[in-house]
């Protein structure tokens, strides 16, 4: 009887500290988990740790990108990318960062405000104005500008050409066509002359850094996890550069610890390899789990992208695998998928949900239609907020103006003015950017 009661009570030592494991191992973010895995591996000689690659066994079917020598063309993602190692320096800044490198077009713009990148992600919104600024620190120069005025202000300042006169030019480049350079000149109270050579110097300027490279697939870059298609439906791979595989080493089954004081602590070390293991497994086959739950309610989301999606929350998926929300929570923080619609945050996914010709749909329908809107409206004359809300309701949204108001500015489209004047100043540079003739400086306009 005694000797039942001392078994049963070593089996509740040695699971309860594979639970505590488990927990302590589910609430790492992936940083932590490799340090820890790194700092278990020096103490616990039973210990085997493969963190392996991002190899190409791991690459979707026709991912793999052989080296061809007569390619000079570098893509856009790669070469940003590669210079973050000079200016992220954790884990959670290397999520922000990779969120932004999403959001760049060819030309090397970013296509959204920070405001939409922090709430879509969840980031800190004072950490991704931080990030921003260190983003356009990157080569070429202008890359991550969100306008042209500021792509044009990030090489001024990269060539040392950024002073009070360049600053107050390249501020009211919309208005030369209208005044005439002498007209300007006069206005900011500077010499013509000073003011044409900073115009020159913009000419040489290029309003699309990011032309230069070829502009792939941000899937190029590591995630987390893979999703792939097949025929049987969606297959989940785990990367091992972010998950890696814990092992108890083979020889710990033959090892008879000699009798004395390291007895003891050889098999709790034993059992420390084993609890890890279990821990590390349990995590993986949750993330899976957490994942598959994901695209089992946003599978048209891999067909049609954001505007797709269907209201979910994480409570639903707590709910569909039976966890804790916090877990999901957890499991959700920066991962990581490559997919068909190419490299994603799977916090994207989550959103609340709005009423769409009764039935319920997520805001980034309402983006969409939004987005459309003000691409297809006449730039000399753009549509205001209170025409968008009557086209959208038309359609069957019930939203309201100033909820069109904050969408519109999530999206990065500024009100009917700004739109007009931008359309003004891209349409000055072009002729700025024609100046060949000295002459054509001195002219006033009709």
């Amino acid at each position: 009887m005694r000797s039942g009661y001392a078994y049963a009570a070593r089996q509740s030592r040695v699971l309860n500290h594979t639970m505590m494991q488990a927990v302590k191992i589910m609430r790492m973010n992936r940083a932590d988990l490799h340090e820890f895995l790194a700092e278990t591996l020096e103490q616990n000689p039973f210990l085997e740790v493969d963190h392996g690659t991002s190899g190409s066994d791991l690459r979707p079917e026709n991912a793999e990108i052989p080296e061809i020598a007569s390619d000079t063309r570098v893509s856009l993602y790669r070469h940003l990318a590669g210079q973050f190692a000079r200016i992220i320096h954790s884990d959670e800044e290397t999520q922000i960062a990779l969120a932004f490198l999403q959001e760049i077009d060819p030309s090397g713009w970013l296509t959204v405000p920070i405001e939409h990148i922090a709430e879509t992600h969840r980031f800190d919104l004072a950490m991704c104005h931080n990030i921003l600024g260190r983003l356009q620190t990157l080569e070429p120069a202008g890359v991550f500008a969100r306008d042209l005025k500021e792509c044009l202000r990030l090489q001024a300042m990269d060539q040392g050409l950024f002073d009070e006169v360049m600053e107050e030019l390249i501020a009211n480049l919309d208005q030369l066509a209208a005044r005439g350079l002498e007209n300007l000149a006069r206005r900011l109270q500077t010499d013509v002359g000073e003011l044409a050579l900073r115009l020159e110097q913009i000419r040489r300027m290029n309003p699309k850094p990011g032309a230069n490279f070829d502009f792939d697939d941000i899937q190029h870059i590591d995630s987390d996890v893979v999703l792939k298609t097949t025929d049987q439906g969606l297959t989940y791979e785990l990367r091992r550069s972010s998950y890696p595989t814990v092992r108890v080493s083979p020889g710990a089954a033959f090892c008879e610890p000699a009798k004395g004081s390291d007895r003891g602590a050889l098999k709790e070390l034993l059992a420390e390899a084993r609890a890890v293991q279990g821990a590390v497994e349990m995590r993986k086959s949750t993330t899976l789990a957490v994942v598959a739950a994901v695209f089992a309610r946003q599978r048209k989301f891999l067909l049609n992208g954001y505007a797709a999606l269907s209201p979910m929350r994480m409570s639903d998926i707590a709910s569909d695998i039976d966890v804790s929300e916090a877990t999901v929570s957890r499991i959700v923080s920066g991962l990581t998928i490559q997919c068909p619609r190419g490299r994603v945050m799977l916090k994207s996914l989550f959103c609340g949900s709005v009423s769409y010709c009764s039935q319920p749909q997520t805001k980034h329908v309402v983006l969409k239609i939004i987005k459309n809107l003000i691409a297809g409206e006449d730039k000399s004359s753009p549509l205001s907020d209170r025409s968008i809300t009557g086209l959208v309701q038309a359609s069957g949204l019930e939203i309201s103006r100033r909820t069109v108001s904050k969408y519109r500015q999530s999206l990065g489209l500024g009100p009917p003015a700004s739109r007009r004047k931008q359309a003004e100043l891209s349409q000055a540079l072009g002729r700025v950017r024609r100046v060949g003739d000295p002459n054509h400086l001195h002219e006033n306009p009709k």
